[in-house]
């Protein structure tokens, strides 16, 4: 029960004890006082008829004449008139009438009034008594008369009572709703302070709250601090920002070692020519600024995921593959020769770049030695800028791209899509979730994500995809009481407002039960780019308890913002820091992130685990879970 409920509860009782004790003592009072009058009178009156009875002739008609109009003037219930020996010689009695008062109320409090008797002399003997009651009706009435008095009293003082006590409350209640929800945002892992209220047990509440949060705030960043110190020193080149070539090896490993690769990548390499003479006509200083300039450049061409310096010359750069790596190329050239001249009058930039699908190798090391053979062929050719191997389609089953927009809305129409699932597995085997991997039917076979999302990308199909990806997962979520799954939402979905809508419409119609075993993940650049409308989405997530985590982390969780707002639950650490895990320089990095992500209560997992002779040194780094081809 609330505290407000509470306090509403205790002016009401108090409220009413006060009434009811001023009810009780006012009625008592004032019947044992009207009572006593009647007692009084009752005597004095029977006293007075005595004496005037005591001087009349004892003639008893005349004295029943008497006492018959004193009978009648109504203010008597009975009257009564006995000789020595206590016969009645005359007797007047009222038949009881209706009272103006509730029968409870008259039960209640009941007049008990002893009549007044009185002896009647002739002469100096005793002729009898005369029995007076008085009529005690009158009383009970104005009895009652003056309890609704006070109840109407009561309740016009109880309104203005609840009218102060409205206002009071109120003002506490404003204080209180602060206390409660900075508490929320505590027990959320969103570390916020608020103003001091003025009520002193409050006040002394909110510091010690808003301290609490400092500190925690403070340890934050500290570690973001120490985590980005990390992230310079090992895995950053000091002049250009850009990944080392440990990470590129790395990346590409975790790329080929993963048998669910979300979408196609091609890559390409660029290489300064002549990077000496660069230094000798600019200086060292001016070249090192171009050569950030270079990596600026490329790194704000749509579709870049990763840009990395192999040596003093060598640029290794990943793409999305939103269109041909011919285009690419062009595209790329294009941006070198307009943004990145030496000079303003020179014809094109001294940099020649090579590329190649991913889908065309099988390997790091040969996607590496044929990107470097493609460059031995470029230099030999002095006309010759830039170079292709060729584009390779994962799915040739289909012709062309009318073909593939037909196939895809086909299967979408049809439903003609399953997830395969591959377990996050916790510290203590239990599993975490599944992830939820598309597959989706074409021309009567399964055809894998990394096959069609391609072609999906390229006709807006997307978030197609990721609704219905949502909706599968909902209807297994149903049908099996036991699964939790984990779905992941592109960056086309997450910027799409009525995807949004789609989805949160979605889960609205689901039982809060199936929510609950349901989680959706983010990429982590996809936060850096538009962090405040993943807040948005997130909270709205939340409200229907659907769990959000933040997959393929490390390099870019320095760059958000206030990271304990977010609302997730989970971090999945990008497989290409994972697979270094063994060196220093990166166990120390990765200790990092897991200090970080716990001391805001979050879960962190490895990902692209590969072999389970791994799985007890990840966990002894302090991961909470792993997931990867090693992972059963």
């Amino acid at each position: 029960m609330s505290l407000i409920k509470q306090l509403w509860i205790a002016i009401i009782v108090i409220v009413l004890l006060a009434f009811g004790s001023s009810f009780f003592i006012s009625a008592y009072q004032t019947k044992n006082y009207l009572a006593e009058q009647l007692q009084v009178k009752n005597i004095d009156n029977a006293t007075g008829m005595a004496l005037t009875l005591s001087q009349m002739d004892k003639d008893l008609t005349t004295m029943e004449l008497m006492l018959s109009a004193q009978f009648d003037t109504g203010y008597y219930r009975r009257i009564a008139l006995k000789d020595i020996g206590g016969n009645v010689l005359v007797e007047f009695a009222l038949t009881p009438q209706k009272v103006d008062a509730p029968n409870w109320f008259v039960a209640l409090l009941n007049f008990d009034i002893k009549p007044g008797i009185a002896q009647i002399q002739d002469s100096w003997q005793r002729f009898g008594t005369i029995e007076l009651e008085s009529q005690s009706d009158y009383s009970v009435v104005a009895l009652w008369q003056i309890t609704m008095d006070l109840a109407t009293g009561f309740v016009i003082l109880a309104m203005f009572c609840g009218l102060v006590g409205s206002i009071l409350l109120n003002r506490v209640r404003k204080p209180l709703n602060q206390v409660v929800t900075h508490a929320e945002a505590l027990g959320n892992r969103q570390f916020i302070t608020t103003d001091e209220p003025a009520t002193f047990e409050l006040k002394r509440l909110v510091a010690a709250m808003n301290r609490l949060t400092g500190r925690v705030r403070y340890m934050l960043e500290q570690e973001q601090k120490q985590l980005d110190r990390l992230q310079r020193q090992y895995e950053l080149d000091n002049v250009t920002g850009a990944f080392n070539r440990e990470y590129c090896a790395s990346w590409l490993e975790g790329y080929f070692n993963n048998k669910e690769r979300s979408e196609p990548c091609c890559v390409f390499m660029l290489r300064v020519i002549d990077l000496q003479a660069i230094n000798l006509r600019l200086g060292r200083s001016d070249t090192d600024v171009w050569l950030k300039r270079v990596v600026d450049a490329v790194r704000q061409h749509q579709g870049v995921r990763l840009v990395s310096r192999l040596n003093g010359s060598d640029f290794f750069v990943v793409f999305d593959q939103l269109e041909s790596t011919a285009e690419l190329c062009q595209q790329l050239v294009t941006l070198l020769n307009t943004a990145c001249l030496l000079e303003p009058a020179d014809p094109t930039a001294p940099i020649l770049v090579v590329g190649i699908s991913l889908d065309a190798v099988s390997s790091r090391q040969q996607t590496l030695s044929q990107l470097d053979a493609m460059l031995v062929d470029v230099e030999s050719k002095p006309l010759l800028q830039s170079k292709i191997l060729y584009q390779a389609q994962g799915y040739d089953a289909l012709g062309d791209a009318t073909d593939w927009l037909k196939a895809l809305k086909q299967a979408i129409h049809s439903n003609d899509i399953m997830s395969q699932l591959y377990p996050v597995q916790l510290r203590n085997g239990t599993i975490m979730h599944h992830e939820a991997m598309l597959r989706m039917q074409i021309n009567a076979e399964w055809v894998s994500a990394g096959q069609i999302l391609g072609w999906a990308r390229r006709y807006q199909f997307i978030s197609h995809l990721d609704i219905a990806m949502v909706k599968r997962a909902v209807s297994q979520l149903k049908d099996d009481s036991e699964l939790k799954l984990a779905v992941n939402i592109s960056d086309l979905t997450f910027t799409n407002a009525p995807a949004h809508y789609e989805i949160l419409k979605l889960l609205q119609s689901v039982p809060q039960a199936v929510c609950k075993r349901l989680s959706m993940e983010f990429d982590e650049a996809l936060v850096v780019k538009h962090q405040i409308l993943f807040i948005s989405f997130v909270s709205a997530l939340k409200a229907l308890s659907v769990e959000v985590g933040l997959q393929k982390c490390g390099f870019a969780i320095n760059e958000i913002k206030d990271i304990e707002q977010l609302g997730i639950d989970y971090l999945k650490i990008d497989a290409a820091i994972v697979l270094r895990y063994k060196s220093t320089d990166t166990a120390q990095l990765l200790a990092g992130l897991i200090k970080l992500a716990h001391t805001l209560s979050l879960k962190v997992i490895a990902e692209g685990v590969t072999s389970s002779t791994d799985i007890d040194e990840l966990l002894a780094l302090g991961f909470d879970g792993l997931t990867g081809p090693g992972i059963s």
